[in-house]
Protein backbone atom coordinates (compact mmCIF):
# COMPACT_ATOMS: atom_id res chain seq x y z
CA UNK A 1 0.00 0.00 0.00
CA UNK A 2 1.59 3.51 -1.24
CA UNK A 3 1.30 6.56 0.90
CA UNK A 4 -0.81 9.42 -1.11
CA UNK A 5 0.88 11.72 0.13
CA UNK A 6 4.52 10.28 -0.38
CA UNK A 7 6.66 11.75 -2.97
CA UNK A 8 6.24 10.35 -6.61
CA UNK A 9 2.19 8.48 -5.80
CA UNK A 10 -0.10 10.19 -8.27
CA UNK A 11 -2.05 13.10 -7.34
CA UNK A 12 -5.58 13.45 -6.74
CA UNK A 13 -7.81 14.80 -9.45
CA UNK A 14 -10.88 15.47 -7.45
CA UNK A 15 -12.01 19.28 -7.89
CA UNK A 16 -14.86 20.58 -5.67
CA UNK A 17 -16.78 23.61 -6.93
CA UNK A 18 -14.65 26.59 -5.59
CA UNK A 19 -12.33 24.97 -4.75
CA UNK A 20 -8.48 26.23 -6.72
CA UNK A 21 -6.04 22.70 -8.18
CA UNK A 22 -3.69 21.93 -5.85
CA UNK A 23 -5.62 22.89 -2.71
CA UNK A 24 -5.80 20.24 -0.48
CA UNK A 25 -6.40 19.63 3.27
CA UNK A 26 -3.05 19.20 5.00
CA UNK A 27 -5.06 16.73 7.38
CA UNK A 28 -6.80 14.25 5.27
CA UNK A 29 -6.10 15.25 1.49
CA UNK A 30 -9.81 16.08 0.33
CA UNK A 31 -10.11 19.43 -1.73
CA UNK A 32 -10.75 22.32 0.45
CA UNK A 33 -13.84 24.37 1.26
CA UNK A 34 -14.12 27.74 0.79
CA UNK A 35 -15.58 28.12 4.34
CA UNK A 36 -13.16 25.91 5.88
CA UNK A 37 -10.11 26.88 4.37
CA UNK A 38 -7.02 25.52 4.44
CA UNK A 39 -9.10 22.40 5.43
CA UNK A 40 -11.94 20.99 4.32
CA UNK A 41 -14.08 20.74 6.65
CA UNK A 42 -14.91 21.78 10.23
CA UNK A 43 -13.85 18.49 11.69
CA UNK A 44 -10.77 18.64 10.11
CA UNK A 45 -10.06 22.43 11.38
CA UNK A 46 -11.20 21.11 14.39
CA UNK A 47 -8.28 18.17 14.61
CA UNK A 48 -5.15 20.21 13.76
CA UNK A 49 -6.42 22.22 16.54
CA UNK A 50 -6.56 19.89 19.32
CA UNK A 51 -2.67 18.70 17.36
CA UNK A 52 -0.99 22.20 18.56
CA UNK A 53 -3.11 22.25 21.90
CA UNK A 54 -1.84 18.74 22.55
CA UNK A 55 2.04 19.56 21.49
CA UNK A 56 1.74 17.55 18.28
CA UNK A 57 2.92 20.46 16.79
CA UNK A 58 5.56 22.90 18.04
CA UNK A 59 8.03 25.44 16.64
CA UNK A 60 11.53 24.39 17.58
CA UNK A 61 13.58 27.05 18.72
CA UNK A 62 17.60 27.23 18.95
CA UNK A 63 17.94 28.35 22.49
CA UNK A 64 17.62 25.13 25.02
CA UNK A 65 14.62 25.33 27.23
CA UNK A 66 14.78 26.89 30.43
CA UNK A 67 15.25 25.31 33.21
CA UNK A 68 13.20 25.90 36.21
CA UNK A 69 14.92 27.79 39.23
CA UNK A 70 18.59 27.58 37.26
CA UNK A 71 20.08 30.83 36.37
CA UNK A 72 20.61 32.40 32.99
CA UNK A 73 23.86 32.82 31.56
CA UNK A 74 23.30 35.62 29.86
CA UNK A 75 22.52 37.72 32.94
CA UNK A 76 25.19 39.29 34.61
CA UNK A 77 25.87 39.14 38.52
Amino acid sequence: MSDPQSPGAPQRSHTHAGAKAGTNCPICGRPTEPATRPFCSKRCADVDLSRWLGGVYRIESPEPPAVPGGSDPDEEA
